[in-house]
């Protein structure tokens, strides 16, 4: 058991005048909060928000996404990339619509794309659970302040007295606006860290890990021919090559990884065709 008091105090009066407003902090719908986890994936906030804005709109609930094509959510989804979790996400909506909420609640990694975050984000903001949220920011800040020690298992271990009495969700989410508007990766802002009498500063000449740019990327590559797609009924070989400049095994690769990502299949007159077009 820890003594969390100096760690959580000076947090809490820092978030009570500091805390960022979305309007999906305000919400315990679990839709909501799965759209939201699934926009910010890999994405900064405040771009996602601005997407969430779009999607609440489209799709408020989960009957409203599955019946949808799917080609058209992927045009709603443009620019956000990684386009496999629009894909996720609709077949998370069809079993909601399908099945109904409270088949998963008990287990919500049986939806497509849920992960130990996102499961744990529902948990906490929609259902109430005492959980900790824990993605790199949260895990940043507790390994700053309390050293190497912690990790998934110490966090688990040590839920209770982190939390103390307070919502998960305020905890969860104090944290995450902490980290975010001082607790930084790069350059955090201690002079102003509300924590910086009791932190220890762990961990701040952690290795980079090497971020792929998206310049020439797969990723790029994936997202011009997927769309192409979307504006043609169909592609050849040759169009695609020309489009993003592969040879036929490097094309290939992709296109297969494509496929499995259920984004696109190979007809049988050996043309590309998004998979939803269908």
């Amino acid at each position: 058991m820890i003594d969390s008091k100096n760690f959580n105090r000076p947090l809490f009066r820092w978030y009570k005048k500091n805390k960022r407003e979305f309007e999906w902090r305000k919400t315990k719908d679990p839709w909501k909060i799965l759209l939201i986890e699934t926009l910010s994936q890999q994405t900064q906030i405040e771009r996602a928000d601005k997407y969430y804005k779009k999607f609440i709109i489209k799709y408020p609930d989960p009957k409203s996404m599955a019946v949808s094509k799917s080609a058209s959510i992927l045009r709603d989804w443009s620019g956000l990339g990684y386009n496999n979790r629009a894909i996720r996400l609709q077949e998370a909506a069809k079993k909601i619509y399908k099945d109904g909420w409270s088949n998963y609640v008990e287990d919500l990694s049986l939806l497509p794309g849920v992960g130990d975050y996102t499961k744990s984000a529902i948990e906490s903001f929609a259902l109430g659970k005492k959980v900790i949220a824990v993605d790199t920011n949260i895990l940043r800040v507790l390994r700053r302040f309390y050293g190497k020690k912690v990790n998934h298992s110490w966090i688990k271990e040590n839920t209770n007295s982190l939390l103390l009495q307070k919502r998960s969700r305020d905890w969860n989410e104090a944290i995450m606006d902490l980290a975010s508007l001082v607790c930084t990766k790069e350059l955090p802002k201690c002079d102003i860290c509300p924590l910086e009498d009791s932190c220890m500063k762990y961990f701040f000449n952690e290795k980079k890990k090497h971020i792929e740019s998206f310049k020439n990327s797969s990723r790029e590559k994936r997202g011009k021919i997927l769309k192409e797609l979307l504006e043609s009924r169909e592609l050849k070989f040759h169009e695609i090559s020309k489009l993003i400049k592969l040879n036929q095994k490097e094309m290939m690769y992709l296109l297969n990884k494509m496929r499995e990502d259920k984004l696109i299949e190979i007809n049988e007159n050996k043309r590309i065709v998004i998979l939803t077009k269908r």
